[in-house]
Order: structure tokens, then sequence, then C-alpha cells
């Protein structure tokens, strides 16, 4: 997928969920880029992969310009988009599992769960999390997909 298809994907993503917003608020090129304010798509575990999956979420720590990742924005809360329904996550609490979930592991590299991920000539840091674990924590909520009735 080019960086365009990429973006086009994210915004269908972002308007799909805003729908369930009351007068929602759009990020401008600063804070989508600098301080993530994100809806996340579904996404595949490779990126030559033909199908979208529905059980992990990756994990940006670091961009792929070696700058703060996602995980690591000012955005209070990052929304992820399942196939039934949104998971709106407080971001630092996913961030503390984590980094929690990684040292515990020694920061081992690979492309596996809590495991830290490079792509080839990337600055990028990236991890799988298992959305089992993410819906394990404190700070959570689930918005049905097909609940037009619901308002945040």
């Amino acid at each position: 997928m080019s960086w365009e298809e990429y973006r086009k994907q994210a915004k269908i993503s972002e308007e799909k969920f805003a729908k369930n917003l009351i007068d929602p608020i759009w990020a401008n090129d600063y804070e989508n880029m600098k301080e993530h304010w994100d809806v996340k798509g579904m996404k595949k575990k490779n990126r030559w992969d033909n199908n979208f999956q529905d059980d992990i979420a990756w994990v940006e720590g670091t961009n792929v310009r070696g700058e703060p990742g996602w995980v690591k924005g000012k955005a209070n809360y990052i929304v992820f988009e399942r196939n039934k329904y949104w998971l709106i996550v407080d971001r630092q609490e996913l961030l503390n599992h984590v980094v929690n979930k990684l040292k515990e592991k020694g920061y081992e590299k690979g492309k596996g769960i809590y495991q830290v991920y490079q792509r080839d000539g990337r600055q990028d840091k990236i991890t799988m999390v298992p959305y089992e674990d993410i819906e394990k924590l404190t700070n959570i909520e689930k918005v049905n997909k097909d609940d037009t009735e619901t308002n945040i």
C-alpha cells in the first residue's frame, strides 16, 4: 500500500468513527503528524497479507522518521477499528502496558507479540499487541459499529 493509499484509508476510518460523535473536531496536519490524533483502522499482520485481521494491534513507539510514535503522542485516547465495534483506549495506559511487557521480555527484537520490530531502511519501532490484552486495560470503551444511536 502506498503512502497516499494509506492516508486515504485512514481518513475513511476516521470518518466512519466520527459518525458516532456529536460535533467532532478534526485534527489539522500538525495535530495528525506530531500530536497523533488517531483512529486506527483494521490492519494486516504483514503488508503482503490479503486480508485484514482482528487479533493484534501494531503499536508504534517510534515512527519512520525516528520521532515519537503515536502511542507517545498527545492524544488522550486512541480508537481502534475492530470487526464489530470501535475500541476506545486510554493512550497513556496502553503505553504503560506496552512498556511493561517489552521490559519483561528484555526488549527482545523480532516480529512477534511484544517484540520490537524495525522495518529495513526505516527508523520505526513497532510491536504487536493482542487485542485480548488491550481489552483487559481498565480505561477502555466499546462502541458498536451498527449502533447509530450512540453519541460520545
